[in-house]
């Protein structure tokens, strides 16, 4: 039983919508580009510490990667939990609008840290922006564009299903069985041929 768990995850996975397989792509960048440097250089002080980098978990801006690493990893539970048997953590009606505003959170947090560090890196010629917040803030614009499409999805859904009539979603075999045409019958046989006498 434990040797096919992988295997089920794994066909799991891959039976999931395209738009939650990329949103949970972007976010697993997301949450990858916060493990990575956001800023490194030299620190000006006492001190001169060479060959300084903070990820960003680090510096200024520790509390907000924290707060996006929790965010992506929040949408990426709402996926995955489900499909390890766990319990469903958002019911399925108010999913979408959850991680659009999970996602969207994210994204301005990132621009926020992004805005600190690029004054940072003005006020100290020194210090420059590493890749790792590049990566979270690409992983972050995935996320909140397909969690923005996927609401969109739903939301025509919804309207699709207020108007729809009560009867179309009846099935209806023994309906069309009943008023089957009948196939027409066949024509009738030719008629003899008739004899015309011939008078001198």
């Amino acid at each position: 039983m434990l040797r096919d768990m992988p295997s089920r995850f794994l066909r799991s996975l891959t039976s999931l919508d395209t738009e939650e397989q990329i949103l949970n792509v972007g976010s697993l960048l997301a949450l990858a580009g916060v493990c990575l440097p956001w800023i490194s250089g030299e620190w000006p002080g006492g001190d001169v510490v060479q060959g300084l980098r903070y990820s960003g978990f680090g510096f200024f801006t520790s509390s907000i990667g924290f707060t996006v690493f929790i965010l992506h990893l929040f949408l990426l539970l709402l996926t995955l939990v489900p499909l390890l048997g766990g319990p469903v953590l958002v019911r399925r009606k108010n999913r979408e609008v959850v991680r659009l505003l999970t996602a969207s959170a994210a994204t301005l947090l990132t621009l926020a840290a992004l805005t600190v560090l690029m004054r940072v890196t003005f006020d100290f010629t020194r210090m420059e922006m590493r890749f790792g917040i590049y990566v979270t803030l690409i992983g972050s614009f995935i996320a909140v564009l397909y969690a923005f499409l996927r609401y969109q999805e739903q939301r025509r859904l919804q309207g699709q299903e207020l108007f729809r009539h009560p009867e179309d979603a009846k099935p209806v075999p023994e309906e069309k069985e009943r008023y089957e045409v009948p196939p027409p019958p066949p024509p009738p046989p030719p008629p003899d041929p008739e004899e015309h006498r011939l008078y001198p």
